[in-house]
C-alpha cells in the first residue's frame, strides 16, 4: 500500500502535466477555429435578413430599401484601386464599402450580378495593390478601408464562384501589405507621444488586424487585436477610449471635447470591433463591466440634448478639453453617424439591459441608412433581432416645441428652443407678420434644437414658429417668438478702431444694438505675437483694474493657417506694446491661447486654452494690480482659467478691446456680442 501510494505520488504531477497540456492544446485548437462567415455577420444574421425582406416584414425591409437606393450599393459600380492604397484612402474606403453593400445585395436578393459587383472590386484592389501604404495620416486612417474590406470579403466568401486563387490574392494583399501598416502604428504611433492620437485612429486599426485574423484564420492576429482592446498603450485600449466614468451608467467618450462626429465615430466602430469578436465567442460588449454600453450610453444622452457630466479631458499635446463640444464644433445631434442599432440590439434586445439613451437614439434613427463611408450603416437591416422590440415608426407623431427664443443679430437671427424628445428634425416657418401666414425656410434631420436664419433682411420684424417631425408625422407649430436684425453703424461715442502694425489691407468695424451690443471687426495684419503685432483693434481705454468679456459669435475666416480672433489689453497702440490676448484661430482655426507680451518689443509668449475651441465662444481677460488673467467659456457661465495668471509691470492707462488679424493680406472678419468692460 505504501509503495503504490508513493507510485501513485509519482505519477500525480505526470498526470496532471498530461492534463494541461490537453487542455492547453484544446484550448488552442478552438482559438484557431474561426466562424466563416464572421466577419460583422454570421451566416444565421444573413439568413435573418434575408427571411425578413423576403416577407417584407417592418423594420428590416425600411432599411433594405434605403441600400438598395444608395449608389454604392449598385451592381454598376466600379472600383479605382491604386498600387499604393494610401494615395487616396477616402477612395480605398468607398470601394471598400461599395464591395460590402453590393456583397449585402446579393446575398439577402439572390441576384449573381452584386455579388460579381463585389468579386470585382476586391479582385480589382487585390491585383493592384503591391505595397504597404503610405501617405497622409498613413500609417493610421487607413486601418478604415481595412476592416471594411475584411468584413466584405468575409460575405462574399460565401459566392462560390469567387475563385479560390482570388480569395488567396486578397487575402495576401491584407497580410504582405495592410496588415503591416495597421501593426507599425499601432506599435510605432507615427513616433508621437502616446496619447497623441485620438481614440477612433487606434480602434480603426486594431478593427482592421482583428478582421484580418478573422478573414484569414491568424490566431495571432486576432489575439493581437483583443490584447490591444484590454490593455494597449494607446488609445485603443477601452479604458482609455472611455476614460471617465460617471454615475447612472454613464462613461465619458474621449473625444467628447473635440467633436461629436468623432466621438461617434469611435463608439461605432469600438462595437464594430466587439461585434467582430462576439461573432467569434468572445465577449467584449461585456468587457469590464459592460464599459462600452455606458461610454454609448453617455455619448446617445448628450446627442439627445440632455445634460451629461464631463470632466476636462488633457493629453499629451496639452489639448485641454474643457468642455462636452457642442453644435458649434462637431455637429451635435445631427444624426450623422448610422450606429446605434448593433448597439443597441446587442445590449437591450439580447442581454435584457437597460440602456435608455441607446435605445432612444435607436428609434429616431430607425430605419438606419449611410451616412458615412467610416461607419458601414443599414443597421436596422444588419442587426434587428426582434420586431416588437424594434418597432418602426418608433413614436407617435412628436409634441410641439416650446421655449422658442430668437436673438437678432446683423443680417441674421439665431433661434432656439427646447428639444423634442422623440424628434429626429425640424421644420422653421417665418413670416413677417405675427400669427403668419408662415413659409418654410428650413427643414433639417437631427436632434438640435437650434437654427441660424442667416438669410434675414435688417430692420425687418420677423415671426417664428418651429414644428418637430419624426417617422410618424409633423407636430403642430410652436409658439410664435420673433425678433428684427440691425445693421451694423458707428462705433458707440468710446470706443474706437485702428490698425495696429503692418497690415496689408485697411480693417474696418461697425456696431449695431443687437444681442446686447454687436460689433463687427474685419482685419488682416502680420499676426498677434513675436516682437510685434499687425491687426484691426476696436478699443476703449481703461484705467486701474478692468475686466473685458466678450463672445466670439462667429469668424468668417475660411484661409486656415494662424488668424486669431478674440479679445486684447495693450499698454498702448504701438505695435511693439506691452500686450496680452485671448484668442482662438492657432491649429487649424481652433486652438485658444492666452498670449502676453510683458515687456515693449519682447516677445510674446503663448499659453493654451482649449485646443477645440470654435465659434461661438466666450473669452475674459482680467487685469488685478500687475497680474493679468485669462478664461474661456462655452457658455458665459462657467469659466475656465487658461494657463497661468502673468504678473506684468504696466502703466495705469491703457487699451481694451477686440483684436482680429488674418496673418495674410486677405480680412478674417468676426462678430463679438456681450461685451462688457468692468
Amino acid at each position: 500500500m505504501i509503495h503504490n501510494d508513493k507510485k501513485n505520488l509519482i505519477m500525480y504531477p505526470v498526470k496532471l502535466l498530461s492534463f494541461f497540456l490537453l487542455l492547453i492544446s484544446g484550448i488552442t485548437a478552438a482559438a484557431q477555429t474561426f466562424t466563416h462567415p464572421g466577419g460583422l455577420h454570421t451566416k444565421n444574421d444573413l439568413d435573418r435578413m434575408k427571411t425578413r425582406v423576403a416577407a417584407g416584414a417592418h423594420p428590416w425591409i425600411d432599411s433594405w430599401n434605403a441600400l438598395v437606393a444608395h449608389p454604392k450599393a449598385q451592381n454598376t459600380y466600379t472600383a479605382a484601386a491604386k498600387a499604393n492604397m494610401g494615395v487616396s484612402r477616402q477612395r480605398a474606403s468607398a470601394d471598400a464599402v461599395a464591395a460590402y453593400l453590393n456583397a449585402l445585395r446579393w446575398y439577402i436578393s439572390g441576384d449573381t450580378s452584386y455579388a460579381a459587383c463585389s468579386r470585382k472590386i476586391l479582385n480589382a484592389w487585390a491585383y493592384t495593390v503591391n505595397q504597404v501604404p503610405s501617405g497622409q495620416d498613413i500609417p493610421g486612417l487607413m486601418g478604415i478601408a481595412v476592416y471594411e474590406f475584411a468584413v466584405a470579403a468575409e460575405i462574399l466568401r460565401l459566392y462560390p464562384n469567387w475563385a479560390q486563387a482570388d480569395f488567396n490574392q486578397f487575402k495576401k494583399m491584407m497580410t504582405t501589405y495592410l496588415y503591416p501598416n495597421c501593426h507599425d502604428f499601432l506599435t510605432r504611433h507615427n513616433n508621437a507621444c502616446i496619447s497623441h492620437y485620438w481614440a477612433n485612429w487606434d480602434i480603426c486599426n486594431i478593427t482592421a488586424i482583428l478582421s484580418i485574423g478573422v478573414l484569414c484564420d491568424d490566431t495571432a492576429k486576432f489575439n493581437e487585436a483583443i490584447t490591444y482592446f484590454k490593455s494597449g498603450a494607446g488609445n485603443g485600449n477601452i479604458a482609455r477610449a472611455i476614460p471617465f466614468l460617471h454615475p447612472g451608467n454613464l462613461a465619458q467618450w474621449q473625444e467628447t471635447g473635440r467633436d461629436q462626429e468623432h466621438a461617434l465615430l469611435g463608439v461605432g466602430m469600438l462595437a464594430t470591433f466587439c461585434q467582430i469578436a462576439w461573432n467569434q465567442g468572445q465577449d467584449l460588449y461585456g468587457y469590464d463591466n459592460n464599459r462600452l454600453l455606458a461610454g454609448a450610453e453617455y455619448t446617445a444622452k448628450y446627442n439627445l440634448w440632455q445634460d451629461v457630466p464631463y470632466t476636462t479631458y488633457n493629453n499629451c499635446d496639452n489639448v485641454l478639453n474643457f468642455w462636452a463640444s457642442e453644435q458649434n464644433s462637431g455637429g451635435r445631434g445631427r444624426l450623422q453617424r448610422p450606429i446605434w442599432e448593433m448597439i443597441y440590439n446587442h445590449y437591450v434586445v439580447r442581454k435584457g439591459l437597460s440602456a435608455p439613451y441607446v435605445k432612444a437614439m435607436a428609434e429616431v434613427n430607425r430605419p438606419e441608412g449611410f451616412e458615412h463611408d467610416d461607419n458601414l450603416g443599414f443597421g436596422t437591416l444588419c442587426y434587428t433581432l426582434n420586431a416588437s422590440a424594434s418597432p418602426y415608426p418608433s413614436s407617435p407623431v412628436p409634441s410641439a416645441p416650446t421655449g422658442l427664443k430668437a436673438t437678432a443679430g446683423t443680417g441674421k437671427v439665431w433661434l432656439r428652443w427646447s428639444p423634442v424628445a422623440t424628434a429626429n428634425g425640424y421644420n422653421v416657418l417665418r413670416s413677417t407678420t405675427s400669427g403668419g401666414p408662415y413659409t418654410s425656410i428650413a427643414t433639417y434631420r437631427g436632434t438640435f434644437p437650434l437654427y441660424e436664419d442667416a438669410g434675414a433682411t435688417n430692420g425687418t420684424r420677423y415671426y417664428y414658429v418651429v414644428s418637430a417631425i419624426n417617422q410618424a408625422g409633423t407636430s403642430g407649430n410652436s409658439p410664435e417668438a420673433n425678433a428684427t436684425p440691425a445693421a451694423t453703424a458707428a462705433l458707440p461715442a468710446d470706443w474706437s478702431r485702428q490698425d495696429i502694425g503692418a497690415v496689408a489691407t485697411t480693417g474696418a468695424a461697425g456696431y449695431a444694438q443687437v444681442s446686447n451690443g454687436t460689433f463687427i471687426v474685419s482685419g488682416a495684419g502680420a499676426g498677434i505675437g513675436g516682437a510685434a503685432d499687425g491687426l484691426c483693434y476696436v478699443y476703449k481705454r481703461a484705467t486701474g483694474d478692468a475686466t473685458i468679456t466678450a463672445r466670439v459669435a462667429e469668424s468668417t475666416w475660411k484661409g486656415g493657417g494662424s488668424q486669431k480672433t478674440g479679445i486684447m489689453l495693450r499698454e498702448s497702440l504701438s505695435s511693439n506694446a506691452i500686450a496680452f490676448s485671448m484668442t482662438s484661430g492657432d491649429g487649424g482655426v481652433r486652438e485658444a491661447r492666452f498670449g502676453s507680451r510683458i515687456s515693449n518689443g519682447g516677445l510674446m509668449g503663448f499659453q493654451t486654452g482649449n485646443a477645440y475651441t470654435r465659434t461661438p465662444t466666450w473669452f475674459r481677460l482680467k487685469k488685478a494690480g500687475n497680474t493679468v488673467t485669462a478664461y474661456q467659456s462655452t457658455d458665459g457661465l462657467t469659466w475656465f482659467t487658461v494657463g497661468n495668471p502673468v504678473t506684468v509691470s504696466m502703466a495705469g492707462n491703457y487699451y481694451v478691446g477686440l483684436a482680429v488679424t488674418s496673418s495674410s493680406s486677405s480680412l478674417n472678419t468676426a462678430t463679438f456680442d456681450h461685451i462688457t468692460v468692468d
